[in-house]
């Protein structure tokens, strides 16, 4: 086992009540909820983070009436509750709330009442009920918003998580990315619920909004129309903030209505654990594998395991999910056992040797693929199988010679095999953990799970299952690309990102996902070639390294890197902050020639540049975090290096 490993947290959350406020806190996170707010949440502080409210007014539910062509409108947080309980559940504080949604004149829309229930879990979230009890059928609605937010002006970073209607590719399910600027604009507007919004201020704090499993929920507005409804983020000048709406219905077209009786709508809002010191950085965490060198030379030797942990490396994965060498033998995704008998020999051996040099081996898992040559697959692969479009059957999952497999839905009974054939392997061999890839939620209309829906709540019981089944010293390793996921991380020993193929070269080439919040260590795919130049090689993991990221490949060159930034690498945890190019925070006279990042607490910083080019580089620099005077100067950077300068900040 590693002598080092970094380890996800559970936080349970503890409530008070003083008045009509309602503190819900642990070590990371505090929320605030007022009564005369109709109980909704006033205030949310990563503790670690800004130490900043990330909303500049409350949360509340919007119901609109059209009236003379326009909305008139009645919000949750108008009026003050008229009821309220706090209980607990397993230990998880409950709160659930009554009122009347109010205009801003006080007036309260006759018949309609919000019941909205909050249970805040251990992993981080707040999972929410909102329930719309109509006494009577409520006739010319025009709008419904679900748990609007309005996020502080700080936030720089949106990543939606789009309907499926709205994917760019017909099985996909990635995020997209939006920069923010705090100026007029609309970042982001659609007629179809996004499943969810993920909104953050990099290299310090933010939360993320998804919509719960029962999709089916979020369409239930009655009326002679298809269902018009709104995701919308954009800037408010008048609060000078953002406005985030999650709107089952946004139409001034007559005929929709809200029935008599319940329409209840699920959703989860989910705040970092933002740690104290920066994480550390987990070098060199690849493929244990050396395909490149054949089949039978494949599994790795004494001397590279040397080299890995001379490098620091403390984790490498057995990931083996496609047949490259085209002769059946490869793990095909849910079956035991993955190899012949000689080959199992191999790989249990190497599991010992890997452990005398302190390197952990946690093997690949896909959480949604299942392989056709798998135990159970013909039995049972239509009723667990997902369905995205109607008329669609089982979606495949193409790998040369073959398939990966074909893609299961966790809300089937597909998550009681995932789980017993994870336990399977864990039970029978010496791993040290696991490492999941599609590790994310996607959308379904299969009917036998039940209406539309999407499989992201039985992903999170999956997480915290492995959380308990890997134990206080096992790893979690995640491949998170395109599907960032707060939860996770905060489970988490290691997020992997990025795979998709840069421009160019530089400081700023990856997602804001790279460099994010500092929740846990993370990596990002090699997205350039294995046989390029050694030089582009070496750019690529000084670029991740500003961004406070490793490289995910078992190529010499990286752990001869690593070796040579130890100290460095080891120094970025004494402090509490970090920038990465791009952000705005830090920049050189020349950033294609010379990247900078920044890492600090009060009173000093350490200053990072990475030279990209064979010869000296010589630029001006300046370094201008929040609430303090900005650093600037001059410094020669050696060529294709990483240097440090340590300054004083006031």
């Amino acid at each position: 086992m590693s002598s080092y490993k970094f380890r996800g947290v559970l936080a349970p959350f503890h409530a008070t009540r003083e008045n009509d406020r309602i503190t819900v806190e642990n070590e990371y996170v505090r929320c605030v909820h007022d009564l005369r707010n109709g109980g909704e949440m006033t205030e949310a502080v990563i503790l670690n983070g800004s130490g900043k409210n990330l909303f500049v007014k409350p949360q509340c539910t919007i119901v609109g009436v059209i009236e003379n062509g326009s909305y008139h409108c009645y919000a949750s947080d108008a009026s003050a509750a008229e009821d309220f309980s706090l209980t607990e559940n397993n230990g998880d504080p409950v709160m659930e709330f009554v009122c009347r949604p109010a205009d801003a004149d006080g007036k309260t829309l006759d018949g309609l009442i919000v019941r909205h229930r909050i249970e805040y879990t251990p992993q981080g979230e707040a999972l929410h009920r909102v329930t719309l009890s109509a006494a009577r059928q409520i006739a010319n609605l025009g709008m419904v918003q679900i748990g609007t937010l309005f996020p502080d002006k700080r936030m720089d970073a949106l990543a939606v998580t789009p309907a499926r209607v709205e994917m760019p590719m017909p099985y996909g399910n990635y995020c997209r990315w939006y920069r923010l600027d705090g100026d007029a604009s609309t970042p982001f507007m659609t007629r179809w619920v996004p499943n969810g919004m993920l909104v953050f201020q990099r290299g310090a704090d933010g939360f993320q909004f998804m919509r719960g499993d029962d999709l089916a929920e979020w369409e239930s507005i009655g009326g002679t129309l298809p269902g018009f409804g709104m995701g919308f983020f954009s800037w408010k000048k008048e609060l000078d903030a953002y406005e985030m709406r999650m709107a089952p219905l946004d139409c001034r077209r007559p005929g929709q209505y809200l029935k008599k009786g319940d329409t209840v709508f699920d959703f989860s809002l989910a705040f970092p654990y933002v740690k104290k010191n920066i994480v550390p950085l987990a070098p060199c965490s690849g493929h244990l594998l050396q395909t490149d060198r054949g089949f039978k030379n494949r599994w790795p030797t004494e001397e590279d395991l040397s080299s890995w942990e001379s490098a620091g490396c403390t984790l490498m994965r057995l990931h083996n999910d496609g047949d490259r060498e085209g002769n059946g033998i490869f793990w095909r995704a849910a079956a035991y056992p993955p190899y012949p008998p000689e080959e199992m020999k191999k790989m249990d051996k190497t599991l010992e040797s890997a452990h005398k040099h302190h390197l952990d081996v946690v093997p690949y898992f896909s959480l949604h693929e299942y392989h056709p040559e798998s135990a159970g697959f013909a039995e049972n692969a239509e009723t667990w199988g997902r369905i995205s479009e109607k008329g669609d059957g089982l979606i495949p999952s193409y790998y040369t010679h073959g398939y990966f497999g074909y893609i299961m839905c966790l809300k089937s009974g597909w998550i009681q095999k995932r789980r017993e054939t994870i336990d399977e392997v864990l039970r029978n061999h010496k791993f040290d953990g696991i490492y999941y890839d599609w590790c994310n939620a996607a959308e379904c209309i299969n009917p036998i799970h039940g209406a539309h829906h999407w499989d992201f709540r039985e992903l999170i019981e999956l997480l915290l299952w492995t959380y308990e089944r890997v134990g206080k010293d096992g790893v979690m390793y995640l491949h998170q690309t395109g599907s960032p996921n707060i939860v996770a991380e905060n489970l988490a020993s290691l997020i992997l990102t990025e795979e998709i193929g840069p421009l160019r070269i530089a400081g700023d080439m990856f997602s804001p996902h790279a460099h994010f919040m500092n929740i846990c260590p993370r990596q990002v795919c090699l997205m350039i070639p294995n046989d390029s130049p050694a030089d582009d090689l070496r750019r690529y993991a000084m670029c991740a390294l500003l961004n406070h990221a490793t490289v995910s490949s078992e190529l010499r060159i990286f752990a001869d890197f690593y070796r040579e930034q130890a100290a460095m690498m080891r120094e970025t945890q004494q402090y509490s902050r970090h920038t990465a190019p791009g952000e705005g925070l830090c920049s050189t006279s020349n950033e294609r020639a010379v990247g900078m990042s920044a890492y600090w607490n009060h009173g000093r910083a350490m200053l990072v540049f990475a030279n990209l080019r064979k010869e000296p580089q010589t630029v001006d620099y300046q370094f201008s975090p929040e609430g303090t005077n900005s650093v600037t100067g001059k410094i020669t950077v050696c060529p294709m290096t990483v240097q440090t300068l340590n300054v004083n900040i006031q």
